[in-house]
């Protein structure tokens, strides 16, 4: 791989003194939202298997995992969220109540739930490390969230400063991570928060400090975390070799290392397969997933597509979409970057064609980068990463 040392001059440098007040101004401002966030949890569904798979790493009997994972929903959780949890709300459908109350009651049927999280061994691995800190798993999976939350608001502001003005950089940094999508990210309690922070630093490393080999090694691992983010490597990997930033073989033998990561987490996993994911997303919450088989046809797909669409529309898709492509015409720094996390939304879309905001950080992310940087004409208009594709 080459590892080319250039990157674009900034803007003129204002005093040290006003450069370190806005920075500590931005950290404090950062530090009082993502505070904020880990008072306020969204509880998910999905974090007790997130429990449930981080206790599997020192407890394996069934019935003493649940009764640890459920003994968590005492330890603070407001009243109405642990309702929901036990599948005791009232107003939720009959069927993914029911789901709820059968885990709730039995060991055994949570178990069978375990696998379709245990696909992100280094989140309930790191889940795992904290909670025994003496923090527990609950506080720690919101945590988790928190402090992703808080690191990813400090690496845009890096990223941001590179183009802008400190202030405009504050402004702009501040009002991205208060930003509805970028909040409800570092609010719920799952792997995505941190799987965007290790997904969005391999970006950076990649595309504006042009450090590939730790660039790649953190994009790789962002699949550990989170398996669809191989529809963000995949774009990454092409753009670097259509720049001839690698070769054709080290794409392709990257490409196959990424894929082979995908297939080796969802078999030792004991991933369900796609059929049940659609099913989930789809059309129920089934009570016994290991002993069921089952359909979902190409027209229950396009039914669930149409759908889609729908989410998508009243999503924040389309206003920061609208956003990176005004930053495009104006001859954005940021093309591939851009142009890769676009992709990634599209792919990801195509392939579950559900919409949830938690998903897609890195999209909204860098539609804001591209906009920023479109601001900085004088710094060049041509980017090393950028090449023959983007001109």
């Amino acid at each position: 791989m080459q590892n080319p040392s250039t990157s674009p001059p900034g803007p003129p440098s204002p005093p040290f003194a006003a450069r370190t007040s806005i920075s500590l101004i931005y950290i404090l401002l950062l530090a009082c939202i993502s505070i904020h966030l880990y008072r306020t949890p969204s509880y998910t569904n999905d974090s007790l298997q997130y429990m449930g798979n981080a206790l599997l790493m020192e407890e394996t009997d069934p019935v003493k995992l649940h009764r640890r994972v459920y003994a968590e929903l005492d330890r603070g959780m407001p009243a109405p969220a642990r309702e929901h949890m036990l599948g005791l709300e009232n107003g939720v459908p009959a069927p993914h109540s029911a789901s709820l109350r059968e885990r709730a009651l039995d060991p055994y049927r949570f178990a069978e739930c375990l696998p379709w999280f245990a696909i992100r061994p280094l989140y309930n691995l790191a889940l795992y490390l904290l909670s025994r800190t003496g923090l527990g798993l609950l506080r720690s999976s919101v945590f988790l969230s928190a402090a992703s939350h808080f690191l990813l608001g400090v690496l845009l502001f890096r990223w941001l400063i590179r183009y802008l003005a400190p202030f405009s950089a504050l402004g702009v940094a501040v009002l991205s991570m208060m930003s509805p999508p970028l909040m409800d990210l570092g609010r719920q309690n799952t792997s995505d928060a941190l799987a965007s922070l290790i997904a969005f630093s391999a970006l950076y490393l990649i595309f504006e400090k042009q450090r590939l080999l730790p660039g790649m090694v953190l994009l790789l691992a962002s699949l550990y975390f989170r398996t669809d983010f191989v529809v963000l490597a995949g774009p990454a990997l092409l753009a670097l070799w259509l720049t001839r930033k690698i070769t054709f073989w080290q794409a392709g033998l990257l490409s196959g290392l990424a894929l082979a990561s995908v297939f080796a987490i969802n078999h030792f996993g004991g991933d369900y397969g796609i059929q049940m994911l659609y099913y989930r997303n789809f059309v129920d919450a089934p009570t016994a997933p290991a002993e069921i088989v089952v359909h979902f046809s190409f027209h229950e797909y396009l039914a669930a597509l149409r759908h889609g669409f729908t989410l998508v529309s009243g999503s924040f898709f389309l206003p920061f979409l609208l956003l990176g492509t005004v930053g495009t015409v104006l001859r954005s720094r940021l093309l591939a970057v851009a142009a890769i996390a676009t992709t990634y939304a599209v792919l990801h879309f195509v392939v579950l064609p559900n919409w949830d905001e938690r998903w897609f950080g890195v999209f909204y992310l860098a539609m804001v980068l591209c906009a920023a940087s479109a601001g900085r004409r004088d710094a060049g208009d041509s980017h090393p990463l950028q090449g023959k594709i983007f001109a």
